[in-house]
């Protein structure tokens, strides 16, 4: 099949949750279908990797994205009921692009990522053109109406009468954008849910996030007491779990185990972060090129999200590198057949997140039956041969319906 596939964010590097599965899901899907790629970039960076991606796009066209534009165009359409998400990322540039790839070229499939994007490709639905439209998937990922909910409930800070109207925008537009496409996939059932309970006929499904099963395994390292969180540690659920498990949970664990270490990985940590580093007992590193060998030498993946949405792929990578994760029931929520306790250990007050890290460092049998199932369940579910099988299945199952529509 031919496959317009529109991004939201250039996904090489793939440092981050929706780079990693937008570059995976291409990387698969391009063992059998022909991939016609557009993208913003945000850097030099990344406007001189196009080249990673030729390998398995026929065409890959880029948008340069502008932040004085799109902070303008927030202002411009301040008054507007559309979300700022939506007003941030409208470009005229990437408009035309969409245009001049829909005229010269016949897709079977348009592919979508994020909600933000929907805006290029409502014209080519069969809801504005008709039935002999293309088939259109929105990838919408987590939901992020449900993301700024519950962020709204923790971060008063002077953005909060901004988040409390985008959180309303958002949910209003989130949902009412799915009617548009032919199929809406989410990456948790409990992202689906959310949605189907505002907007019950939107035709949904679960594509989970995946990991890579061949780069991340378990290793051979000697690991000491040492407690791990990734991530983009800008972002505010990450940036509050980080703060919340030094203030709260930290300091009871290291009364019972005081050579507890506290590593903190990931790109762009706020100064609030860094200055973590001023207690001897935590490492904050920024950006590493390969966060594997910093889990091989942890005992246990700490996690204790209180925002947020969606499916962590730090979780899958912690899982796919035997080291037992213990999360909130926030974090955990997303991974469908992991049973708490046996595959995952879920805690959602800081004394007892503390102790279940404690029992972890203390037992080493039970690291290890955790580490192991964890293991053999990512096998099992979230290897991304697996995901991207369910997103194969979808596009035919809709070439199959529009063949039968034009006989």
């Amino acid at each position: 099949m031919k496959i317009l596939y529109l991004s939201l964010r250039f996904p090489y590097p793939p440092h981050s949750g929706d780079k990693i599965r937008t570059y995976n899901i291409l990387k698969h899907l391009s063992q059998r279908h022909s991939i016609s790629f557009i993208s913003f970039v945000q850097s030099s960076e990344e406007a001189s990797c196009t080249g990673y991606l030729r390998e398995y796009c026929d065409q890959v066209k880029t948008v340069r994205f502008s932040k004085l534009k799109a902070y303008g165009n927030c202002l411009l359409y301040f008054s507007f009921a559309e979300p700022f998400q939506v007003a941030y990322w409208h470009s005229q540039e990437m408009q035309q692009q969409v245009d001049e790839m829909m005229d010269g070229n016949s897709f079977d499939i348009i592919h979508v990522q994020f909600f933000r994007m929907a805006q290029y490709v409502t014209k080519y639905t069969k809801r504005s053109t008709g039935r002999d439209a293309c088939a259109t998937v929105l990838d919408s990922g987590d939901s992020f109406s449900l993301n700024l909910s519950r962020r709204s409930r923790l971060d008063r800070g002077l953005s909060w009468p901004l988040l409390k109207i985008e959180a309303n925008r958002v949910r209003t537009y989130e949902t009412e954008i799915t009617q548009w496409f032919d199929e809406v996939t989410m990456v948790s059932p409990l992202d689906r849910d959310y949605l189907l309970s505002v907007n019950g006929g939107a035709p949904m499904s679960v594509v989970p996030m995946g990991v890579d099963l061949e780069y991340y395994q378990p290793g051979n390292e000697e690991y000491g007491p040492n407690l791990l969180f990734t991530g983009t540690i800008r972002y505010f659920p990450n940036k509050d779990a980080v703060l919340y498990f030094y203030n709260e949970i930290f300091p009871l664990i290291k009364n019972a185990v005081p050579n507890a270490k506290f590593y903190v990985v990931g790109n762009r940590p706020p100064k609030r972060i860094s200055k973590l580093m001023s207690d001897g007992d935590v490492t904050v590193t920024g950006r590493v090129e390969d966060v594997r060998p910093y889990f091989a030498r942890s005992a246990v993946f700490v996690c204790p999200l209180r925002s947020g949405s969606g499916m962590q792929t730090k979780i899958l990578e912690a899982m796919a590198m035997g080291v037992p994760v213990v999360t909130t029931s926030m974090g955990a929520e997303a991974f469908e057949g992991a049973t708490p306790g046996k595959d995952i250990i879920v805690a959602d007050d800081a004394r007892r997140f503390a102790e279940e890290v404690i029992r972890l460092l203390k037992d080493k049998e039970l690291r290890q039956s955790v580490a192991q199932n964890a293991r053999e369940l990512v096998q099992q579910k979230y290897g991304w041969s697996s995901v991207v099988k369910r997103l194969d299945m979808m596009y035919e199952r809709h070439k199959t319906q529009d063949t039968r529509r034009k006989t």
